[in-house]
């Protein structure tokens, strides 16, 4: 199983979670407002230090990660976030049970 990771602009985030609610097929879970540091610098969501990201990730099959990835670089491409979105895929396991 593979982990897709997007952190993108809060701003972009309604065109990646209207993606998956037109696709119908793909699950997904989103933080709306995630606060950190990075390139950009602060973003806390404050006058001071005003912005914030968004999360959303996926968990597929292996055999599906090429597609999601398209998937979702299409998504970043349409909401013209591609600067602002980073895509990060990792090993997943399920070991709720056990």
């Amino acid at each position: 199983m593979r982990m897709l990771l997007v952190i993108t602009d809060a701003e972009a985030l309604p065109a990646f979670e209207r993606g998956f609610l037109e696709n119908g097929s793909r699950g997904f879970t989103v933080a709306p407002r995630v606060f950190g540091s990075g390139r950009s610098g602060l973003r806390a969501g404050t006058r001071a230090h005003p912005g914030a990201s968004s999360l959303l990730f996926t968990v597929v099959p292996d055999a599906e990660e090429a597609e999601t990835l398209r998937f979702l670089r299409g998504l970043r491409d349409a909401a013209g976030a591609a600067e602002r979105t980073k895509i990060f895929s990792l090993a997943a396991e399920d070991v709720s049970q056990g």
